[in-house]
């Protein structure tokens, strides 16, 4: 495809030369001949772009072809094309040639497309308005497609006016579409059969006919999911725009030259030359309620086959970061439901907690254990599969729905078989979804599910539409590509309404390589991170949090009272112990002191185990570490652990459920309560079957 911007510069030369020797029509006019000639005889064009054609000879097929019909300027510049090797650029730079002539002498040219073939009057008469209505002399031409029905299609430029008959009844359907105020409030699958004449009728009723004006412009190219127009002067970044076959795109590039689309759909449907019309609508997704355990795509379009969203709000997605004034800080904890985390990575609402580790470490499970354990919380849950196997995301939606998580839960997916653009778009879908709850004064998690493949799919984009590649033909963006998604996340203000959205991205690092360039990227805009060691996943520790690397930056001010005293002193024990572990390697002779602790730092690792899918109630959590960080389990066989947790939680419920009602409820660990809680723990290690 030849550069519309190189085009656009040999056009401008050769007007400026033309201009100074007054040849300004008469060039037009050969282009406008050599363009028509090229068109008509594409044996000749082939000929004219063959690379094993050499320039002489090309020069000379010209000389003989075209020296009787055009100037010698215009010849000369054909030399110069063909010596540059741009000869296949003709068309381009005739069209920038035209549109430089016309704003010179100002004149405009009008396409004027038509049912049936307009009469000298018609045509006169229609020359004339538009002509007083710009102020510029016009050039009128005429198209006919009997499709329009009636009326008359006039083109302006990139601005279309659409006062067809067939445009009449597109916008009168779309209108029956949206339907009324009722029907917006149920879905369509709720409308009785006898109801639907009553509606159309009182739509007819209500529908005025009026003239469509948008802005339009030309396909150039297309291919790998990206597209380039000329035109579309007047669009905006992130708008949406919308191709032939329904084929929806979203702007991205703003040139001189021309406009750089990424494609919503298959791009086979798009063709050089195609008109695309601007939707003055900058890319937004249906937010609320109505989403509420569905699966959506990154356009929040269904792909549970539920029916149709009827959502009373939508929601750009690409929004501002609330500013520092706007917020509070977080001091609310977000249960997870697993002992590790809970206990020594907490997680405040309003965090931004990154989960990080190599492939088929147990990133997801974590990601997916947390949204199970907001049942009952009030915190709407958004997870965003990005590149992922379609069969994964078909898996993670059927666990959510088994465990009844779909109640509170919005499932964005952008599989690995979807286009880059859609992989690219889908974790701000989600986080404006998510960002509606917050607003509205309520909670919510968002999930991203990977950012890695996220970045490769804005890499992909990027580069194909030839921006500088960077590290790792990363494209210089690429960290504010996560900074302005993970800043949205956020605990409000009292003022706004105390609403917040937490995020959980996930990183995929490779061979454990943190300093790699997007995991350091996320871990520098994040609030701390979950780091996830494959050596521990496959000895069998899981979670397989490595405790050392992982930090929360916010701290014990997003645990409760009552975990913050029971596992004040956890992670100073997992830390000597895995220190101590390593030199006890290459000794045989240790003191008891040593013995002891490498003992309960054994057992301790033990309780933090926990099964997929299966997150704990706060009071459990806290009882099982109270006993093990106070010695309870140290007289135990390693093996006895697990067994002891699993028998020590059902008695607890049991004999002593007033305790743990109150944790759970006052989330506080009083002397009256610890006092209740070591009798109740003592009272079981007395029957335990596998004492000592």
């Amino acid at each position: 495809m030849a550069d519309v911007s190189i085009a656009r510069r040999y056009a401008k030369a050769l007007f400026e030369t033309a201009r100074k020797s007054a040849t300004v029509e008469r060039v037009e006019t050969d282009l406008e001949t050599l363009d028509a000639l090229l068109r008509t005889h594409p044996a000749l064009l082939r000929v004219m772009r063959a690379p094993t054609i050499g320039r002489a000879e090309k020069k000379e097929l010209a000389r003989r072809l075209f020296e009787s019909q055009v100037s010698e300027l215009t010849l000369r510049f054909l030399y110069l094309l063909i010596d540059k090797r741009r000869e296949g650029s003709l068309p381009e730079v005739n069209r920038a040639f035209r549109a430089m002539a016309f704003a010179a002498q100002n004149r405009l040219q009008v396409t004027a497309t038509v049912a049936v073939r307009l009469t000298a009057e018609e045509r006169a008469l229609l020359a004339q308005t538009l002509s007083q209505r710009t102020g510029k002399t016009v050039e009128l031409a005429e198209e006919i497609d009997p499709d329009l029905i009636g009326g008359i299609m006039v083109r302006v430029g990139d601005t279309i006016i659409d006062g067809s008959v067939a445009g009449q009844l597109r916008r009168l359907r779309q209108q029956l579409l949206a339907g009324t105020p009722e029907r917006r409030e149920r879905s369509i699958m709720a409308i009785r059969p006898e109801e639907v004449t009553s509606i159309i009728a009182q739509e007819l009723a209500r529908y005025e006919p009026q003239l469509e004006q948008v802005g339009v412009g030309t396909v150039l190219e297309v291919g790998d999911g990206i597209a380039r127009v000329y035109g579309l002067q007047e669009v905006m970044a992130g708008e949406l725009v919308e191709f032939p076959n329904n084929v929806m795109g979203m702007v991205l590039n703003l040139e001189e030259d021309n406009v750089g689309c990424v494609l919503m759909g298959s791009d086979t449907q798009v063709q050089e030359g195609d008109t695309v019309k601007r939707t003055s609508r900058i890319a937004d997704v249906p937010v609320g309620e109505a989403l509420v355990g569905r699966v959506v795509n990154a356009l929040g379009q269904p792909l549970d086959g539920k029916g149709p969203i009827v959502a009373e709000r939508r929601r750009n997605i690409e929004m501002r970061a609330p500013g520092v004034v706007e917020r509070q800080p977080v001091n609310q904890p977000l249960q997870t439901g697993l002992k590790a985390v809970d206990s020594m990575i907490p997680i405040g609402r309003g965090q931004r907690e990154l989960i990080i580790g190599d492939r088929q470490t147990g990133k997801t499970t974590i990601a997916v254990d947390t949204i199970l354990n907001q049942k009952g919380q009030d915190v709407y849950c958004v997870y965003v599969a990005i590149g992922q196997k379609l069969s994964t995301i078909a898996n993670i939606v059927d666990t959510l729905d088994r465990n009844d998580a779909m109640e509170y839960t919005t499932v964005v997916s952008a599989s690995s078989s979807d286009p880059a653009p859609l992989q690219y778009l889908s974790p701000y879908a989600g986080c404006s979804m998510g960002e509606d709850f917050r607003d509205r004064g309520q909670h919510a998690l968002c999930i991203y599910d990977d950012l890695s493949k996220h970045a490769w799919a804005y890499r992909q984009v990027s580069l194909l539409l030839r921006r500088p590649p960077g590290r790792e033909a990363y494209p210089g963006d690429i960290f504010y590509l996560h900074a302005r998604l993970l800043e949205r996340a956020a605990k409000l203000s009292d003022e706004l309404g105390g609403g917040s959205l937490t995020a959980l991205p996930i990183i995929e690092t490779q061979q454990g390589d943190v300093s790699a360039y997007i995991p350091t990227n996320v871990i520098s805009i994040t609030d701390g991170q979950i780091y996830l060691e494959g050596d521990l996943f496959f000895s069998g520790i899981r979670p397989a949090i490595n405790v050392g690397v992982s930090v929360s930056r916010v701290g014990s001010k997003a645990q409760t009272r009552a975990m913050r005293k029971a596992a004040s002193t956890l992670k100073l024990d997992m830390a000597a112990y895995w220190d101590l572990q390593a030199f006890a390697q290459f000794s045989s002779d240790l003191d008891k002191a040593t013995q002891s602790q490498l003992g309960r730092g054994a057992r301790i690792v033990e309780v933090l185990k926990q099964d997929k899918n299966a997150p704990m109630l706060l009071a459990d959590q806290i009882a099982i570490i109270y006993a093990a960080t106070n010695g309870y389990a140290d007289d135990l066989a390693v093996d006895q652990v697990r067994p002891f947790e699993m028998a020590l939680i059902p008695f607890l419920h049991d004999r002593f459920g007033d305790v743990i009602h109150g944790i759970n409820s006052s989330r506080e660990l009083t002397p009256e309560t610890e006092q209740k809680l070591k009798q109740g723990i003592e009272e079981f290690k007395g029957r335990f079957a596998g004492k000592g």
